[in-house]
């Protein structure tokens, strides 16, 4: 299976990917198990993706 996720930021896309599950991970599993497999899946690819770093410049 693979799905395209887009990371958007102020609505412009700033990075595509195409993300693979392989179809024997996925079994006999229910649709909602593979919607969540899914999920876990973009989760973490979007830890890969994103970090916010941040400093106090005036206090």
């Amino acid at each position: 299976m693979r799905i395209q996720v887009q990371l958007a930021i102020n609505g412009e896309t700033v990075k595509q990917d195409v993300l693979e599950i392989a179809e024997q991970k996925l079994g006999e599993m229910t649709d909602e198990e593979i919607e969540s497999a899914i999920e876990v899946n973009i989760r973490t690819w979007m830890d890969r993706m994103v970090q916010v770093e941040w400093e106090v410049i005036e206090e």
